[in-house]
């Protein structure tokens, strides 16, 4: 990747060449749309080489198909869970789909979900109180 700072896209944290988005997963296509429309704003954002998309499960690409496809020149790699909270697969299974992928040139690396960050805790809290009445 060399210089990832193209014009128009900014750079990635400097730590990592690439970032997975992962969501859960679902058949329904209709489940899929805000995902997708979220993996496309970061992606122009920050470059479609240095962004992906995957799913846990239950509709692809997966995160081990993601990973085959990123390029040699890729070494360090953060996957961003778009979960709410830590639960099993957080806490079990993603971690044992890394352990698999990483060799000794990728390393991967798990972020903490998003709903872990104070900004969308507070969204959260907006959005509850929008809908009840504001006191």
């Amino acid at each position: 990747m060399g210089n990832r700072e193209t014009l128009g896209t900014k750079m990635l944290r400097k730590e990592y060449d690439h970032i997975i988005l992962l969501a859960h997963g679902s058949p329904d296509p209709l489940w899929k749309e805000p995902f997708e429309s979220l993996y496309h704003q970061v992606s122009q954002t920050y470059g479609e080489d240095n962004v992906s998309l995957a799913y846990m499960e239950l509709t692809s690409p997966s995160l081990e198909d993601v990973v085959a496809m990123l390029g040699t020149e890729v070494r360090n790699v953060a996957v961003l869970p778009l979960f709410l909270a830590v639960g099993r697969h957080l806490r079990h299974d993603v971690p044992a789909q890394i352990t698999a992928l990483q060799t000794d040139e990728l390393h991967i690396e798990l972020l903490p979900p998003i709903g872990d960050d104070a900004l969308v805790k507070q969204a959260m809290q907006t959005v509850v109180a929008n809908h009840l009445g504001k006191v």
